[in-house]
């Protein structure tokens, strides 16, 4: 299963789609649906023209008691069909849907309560946008987006990085999850694999938070966001030979210290590491799946290595404090809600003995 692609509606059914099982036949991309944990698909939903789904297709509108699933062409054109919750059979969708004054392009993350709609679509230089809509027509004649007011990105809303997962809540905001994680020039790495390059500065980010947002006549304001890490800290390389070690098979290693955009080891259980989707959602509280990573860099005049330490958790944000509830934080040391990627030599290095892992700061 891909748990970028789950929902459970008001009635206690989870809906799924198997990525194992997506095709792309001559006539469209074919999703199956699985529903409440089966091993075989209820059904297929087959829509003509896509190539590709969405990062996160589904979505559940409680408004409506609607699941919507998304999907586009390789040419931007895009396809929303709704109520695959209320399916039983096989079906085929065909009819394109319109966004006439605004095309954003990769859609990544979208959320649709009533006629409202969220979409999310990301930027050249690693930032996102969202933009507000309203969404009319019907599965049979297609849907027209029409636009409310013009885009806002991720740096507008004072932070950086994609978002990841939006969400319309009953009380009235819209939420959505932003995750910077990777290198400077935004690779899909949560960290660099040129540790032991010829530079002198190396950025990293894993970072994140989630924003809240409120709806206005002509689109949407920022009304807070929590769990930000608004500034870097340096990640330093303690070599008492000025961070340069040769080993015993005549190997020299340069290590360079980081600048790394990562919460403190001390305010873990009030930043974001790269939030990615949210799991759980209560009137007065949210429970988000939490991906990233810290680093340390080798300290050998202590004989220390470096290390990567990977948090993967469920965090919750309570919404009257607007913050995350340090004491919520569950890590889940089996499961990675996205794979960490990490080259060099940080970790370990080869032909060395009696070296400790350094510790998480």
């Amino acid at each position: 299963m891909n748990p970028d692609d789950a929902f459970e509606d008001i009635n206690g059914d989870k809906y799924y789609i198997n990525i194992n099982d997506v095709s792309s036949p001559s006539t469209g991309l074919a999703f199956e649906i699985l529903k409440n944990n089966t091993s075989t698909a209820n059904y297929t939903i087959t829509i003509e023209g896509a190539s590709k789904k969405f990062e996160d297709s589904l979505y559940y509108d409680p408004v409506n008691d609607s699941l919507w699933i998304g999907a586009m062409s390789s040419s931007n054109e895009y396809y929303f069909a709704k109520d695959i919750n209320k399916l039983e059979y096989d079906e085929t969708f065909s009819e394109k849907t319109e966004i006439p004054t605004y095309y954003p392009g990769e859609i990544t993350a979208f959320a649709i309560s009533g006629n409202d709609i969220y979409i999310a679509s990301p930027l050249d230089n690693g930032a996102s946008n969202l933009i507000r809509g309203v969404i009319e027509g019907s599965n049979d004649d297609g849907f027209t987006i029409t636009t409310s007011d013009l885009p806002m990105s991720t740096q507008d809303m004072g932070t950086g990085g994609t978002i990841t997962d939006i969400l319309i809540h009953y009380d009235g905001y819209v939420y959505a999850l932003v995750s910077q994680t990777g290198s400077q020039n935004f690779t899909d790495m949560y960290m660099v694999n040129n540790l032991n390059s010829g530079s002198t500065e190396t950025t990293v980010y894993s970072r994140g938070a989630v924003v809240r947002l409120e709806p206005t006549s002509n689109g949407f304001k920022v009304s807070e966001k929590t769990g930000w890490t608004e500034s870097s800290r340096i990640i330093a390389s303690s070599n008492k030979d000025k961070n340069t070690f040769t080993d015993s098979d005549k190997n020299t290693y340069t290590y360079y210290d980081v600048n790394a955009y990562i919460p403190n080891y001390s305010e873990r259980n009030s930043h974001f590491y790269g939030p990615r989707r949210f799991v759980a959602i209560k009137p007065k509280e949210l429970a988000i799946a939490d991906c990233g990573a810290n680093i340390v860099m080798p300290d050998y005049g202590s004989q220390k290595r470096g290390k990567l330490f990977k948090h993967n958790r469920i965090v919750k944000v309570d919404l009257y404090k607007f913050a995350l509830e340090s004491n919520s934080v569950t890590d889940l040391n089996n499961i990675n809600f996205s794979n960490l990627t990490l080259s060099g030599t940080i970790e370990s290095v080869t032909n060395f003995t009696n070296l400790t892992d350094g510790d998480e700061k």
